[in-house]
């Protein structure tokens, strides 16, 4: 027997097998049904690899599903991965500033990107105003406009473009100490640079950058392959980022089914690639504990006030916020009291809605 997500899953395949066929797509939609008809006729059989129907299922899913949705794309998609085509030399490196704070800010994205996330904490915890913009995982239809592909991508003052995460918040963050408003409490008393913000150099410029390449190289790695490492896990995260969207109905589904498919065998990679050791939430306790143990009694890695690798953490942590990896994680180390200094210091979203349409 199927477990529900599964079937849940392979539910989708004939209407999504329907739409591709009606637009001419009919590739996509043989392969579609070959995979519909791949996960019928099993049952449990209980190995000791703990696969049964619904890993089988799962797997013959993901093998003749991934081409047939462009799934093939998905996974430098989901991730910010750090590369650019011309990245700068050092993302985490303040550029000169251009001396006019940015205006009309507007944040490519996917909702519960970490990388994404990390670049919301920052324009909340700054009071800078942006809108966002959700981009089509499969499809990158909205950043046709662009030559690079991935998110997040900040578009400001009509026309200047920054793209990766760090670098964004770096560009931003060199504008915002010209204005006088960097270094933490600044940011919101309108003062100059308090607090040990982390950007003015020597010991603590060195460890700010430290811990914001660890939070880039290391915990969203650990992380996401906490989020990916069961279907169940997997496919609720793409129901939710689904269900976030503006997109149609064939577009939503396309993307719950491509991406659980695509990301739930790319998590089951991670360990081996990049070193994650033992039990992975083991792994993601002990990860957590040591940030907690840097802040070596201070309020934040920044001091008395957050710096970017606090708000590279917090954003992280809150784009998984809700799920059972989130909660976890809150009971079984010590994160909560920064966590609950942080949600104070950052405050609410300034985020722009756009008005409800008449």
């Amino acid at each position: 027997m199927l477990s529900p997500s599964a079937a849940a899953a392979a539910r989708l395949l004939p209407l999504l097998a329907g739409r591709a066929a009606a637009g001419a797509n009919h590739q996509a939609a043989a392969a579609l049904l070959h995979a519909r008809y791949a996960t019928s006729g099993h049952s449990d059989a209980g190995s000791g690899s703990g696969q049964g129907a619904s890993g089988r299922a799962v797997v013959g899913l993901s093998l003749a599903a991934a081409a047939a949705l462009g799934a093939s794309q998905l996974p430098a998609a989901l991730a910010d991965a750090a590369p650019q085509t011309e990245p700068p030399p050092n993302p985490y490196a303040r550029p000169a500033a251009s001396g006019r704070l940015p205006q009309g800010i507007v944040l490519y994205q996917y909702e519960v990107c970490p990388f994404c996330c990390k670049v919301k904490a920052m324009l909340d915890y700054y009071k800078l105003p942006y809108e966002t913009v959700e981009v089509n995982p499969l499809t990158k239809a909205e950043l046709k406009w662009s030559d690079y592909r991935k998110v997040p991508v900040v578009k400001m003052d009509g026309g200047r473009v920054a793209k990766d995460s760090s670098a964004i918040m770096s560009e931003l963050t060199a504008e915002l100490e010209a204005a006088g408003r960097g270094g933490g409490d600044g940011a919101k008393r309108g003062g100059g640079w308090r607090g040990g913000g982390g950007g003015g150099g020597g010991a603590a410029a060195a460890d700010e950058e430290r811990w914001r390449r660890w939070v880039d190289e290391r915990f969203v790695r650990v992380l996401t392959a906490n989020i990916y490492r069961s279907w169940d896990e997997t496919w609720n995260t793409f129901s939710y980022i689904a269900g976030q969207s503006h997109w149609n109905w064939a577009s939503q589904q396309a993307v719950r089914l491509g991406g659980s498919l695509i990301m739930w065998r790319v998590g089951k990679g991670m360990p081996g690639k990049y070193g994650i050791e033992g039990d992975l939430r083991a792994a993601l306790y002990s990860d957590v504990d040591s940030f907690v143990a840097a802040l070596g009694g201070r309020e934040y890695l920044g001091g008395s006030a957050p710096n970017l690798a606090d708000l590279s953490m917090f954003g992280v942590l809150r784009a998984v916020a809700g799920t059972p990896t989130y909660n976890d994680i809150v009971i079984n180390t010590k994160i909560g009291p920064w966590l609950a200094r942080m949600t104070m210091a950052v405050g609410d979203s300034s985020e722009v809605k756009p008005a409800p349409a008449k």
